[in-house]
């Protein structure tokens, strides 16, 4: 398990890195920010679907993260991610509420195999993938924030159920209650007027 024992590794960095920093290091700081702000950046992308949102929300997340360092809970979060995830996704979230703003789903599925129609090359299915894609869209817009939030974390950054947990600030079934109600909702929103749902079985 090379993976894991370098994630292992990084892991126990950040939290020196942590509390380093406390000890009045702000280099330490600096290399937090490296190694997580492109994930950070990446997500808040994702969620606000505006580059110039998205480095300003990253800029505010890395502050907030350092003027409340110490109030970071390595008994409860384990490790850095997910409490800078947490920064992060909040931020996004006041920014959507905010501007109630829209996010696409086209880049969010086109990396999700299981949730990406199956295509052909052929014009009436490139055209039927166009209508799904639109149709995602669409439902995507009108999911309640929280579901948005967990099915992001979930489905484009793979997160354990535990990250999204410690991110959320939600316990673990309730996680998965939000996941599975927005699949659900994203289902019936994209059913077709027939009552037929088109390609959304990975859903």
């Amino acid at each position: 398990m090379p993976a894991d024992r370098n994630a292992a590794s990084l892991d126990k960095e950040d939290l020196a890195c942590v509390k380093q920093t406390l000890a009045g290091d702000r280099r330490a700081f600096e290399t937090l920010v490296k190694r997580h702000q492109g994930l950070v950046y990446n997500l808040l992308n994702r969620m606000v679907q505006d580059n110039e949102v998205a480095r300003d929300l990253t800029q505010e997340a890395f502050l907030k993260a350092f003027r409340n360092l110490k109030q970071f809970d390595e008994k409860h979060y384990k490790t850095v991610k997910p409490w800078l995830i947490k920064i992060a996704t909040n931020n996004a979230l006041d920014y959507l509420r905010q501007s109630k703003s829209t996010v696409s789903l086209d880049q969010l599925l086109s990396d999700e195999p299981y949730l990406e129609p199956s295509t052909n090359i052929d014009a009436s299915v490139d055209a039927e993938h166009t209508m799904f894609v639109e149709k995602l869209n669409q439902a995507l817009t009108l999911l309640p924030l929280r579901y948005r939030q967990a099915f992001v974390l979930r489905y484009q950054f793979e997160f354990s159920y535990d990250e999204i947990s410690k991110s959320m600030q939600e316990n673990e079934n309730t996680v998965r209650t939000l996941l599975f109600r927005a699949k659900d909702r994203l289902r019936k929103l994209i059913l077709d007027k027939s009552g037929r749902a088109d390609n959304v079985t990975g859903l």
